[in-house]
């Protein structure tokens, strides 16, 4: 009787033991297959600075070939701001939340490796990432729709992807291409530089339409007049002193086309 009851319990305890054995397997198979699809990711690291414009009364006009360059005054909007929460990023679509302060009527300008552009009334909303390095730049933007060009008012991050190299260097100068896009009543010139200011005897921005070009030493917007063509092109390269590009993934927008929508005088 006893010898029956130990085997009876022996084979409960197997029956259990091999059990838990197949479900521990079929986890871990689980567990595998999950692991097969995530990828590596972090974010590049470096200290970010946005040299702020001097504020002045000075209006810069430019004329060349009967285009004209003049600088459009904006509100100064020292107190605007705007901070990321979202620390975490995958393949996919990755939902951002952004919190903004001291700025009322505002978008936010979301630029994917300085050529996808998309903008937000809202400070939570939805991009995509890919495998790879996913360079994004958020500003903020007035009324006009010119960007905040303050220390405080962007936002410039490097999500790599997959476990490839970063590319990106977070604290050399960069320069990024945000205005004229591509169909506009009343085109207007603005960009975003990053690490770097720009003056007469230090760097600038050479800016070509069509076949003209004009060297900007002064950071701020610019409406464009006097284009007789429907369609043109738009080029910015940020320049060093002696009017050499400095190296970057972004300092040389190449072509950008824009139309226009109707007569620019």
């Amino acid at each position: 009787m006893i010898t029956s009851l130990k085997c009876f319990v022996f084979c409960v305890l197997c029956f259990v033991f091999f059990s838990c054995g197949n479900e521990s397997s079929k986890k871990s198979a689980d567990l595998s297959k999950s692991d097969s699809l995530a990828v590596e990711s972090f974010v590049a690291k470096g200290d970010v600075q946005v040299v702020e414009p001097i504020i002045d009364e000075e209006v810069v006009v430019i004329q060349k070939d009967g285009i004209t360059l003049i600088e459009i005054k904006s509100k100064n909007n020292k107190e605007a701001s705007i901070q990321l929460n979202t620390k975490k990023f995958g393949v996919g679509k990755n939902h951002l939340s952004y919190t903004v302060e001291g700025v009322q009527d505002y978008s936010i300008a979301y630029l994917a490796n300085n050529y996808t552009l998309s903008q937000f009334k809202s400070d939570v909303f939805e991009v995509e990432f890919l495998n790879g390095n996913n360079v994004f730049l958020s500003f903020l933007t007035d009324e006009n729709n010119i960007s905040i060009k303050t220390n405080k008012a962007s936002v410039l991050k490097s999500s790599i992807l997959g476990g490839v190299e970063s590319l990106f260097d977070m604290v050399q100068p960069h320069l990024f291409y945000y205005l004229p896009q591509a169909e506009m009543d009343d085109p207007i010139l603005d960009f975003y530089l990053v690490n770097t200011s720009i003056s007469e005897a230090g760097n600038k921005v050479r800016v070509t339409i069509n076949k003209t070009e004009f060297i900007i030493n002064k950071w701020s917007a610019y409406k464009v007049s006097g284009l007789t063509s429907k369609e043109n092109t738009v080029r910015i390269q940020l320049l060093d002193k002696n009017n050499q590009l400095i190296e970057g993934p972004f300092n040389d927008s190449g072509d950008r086309r824009f139309v226009l929508e109707k007569s620019n005088t």
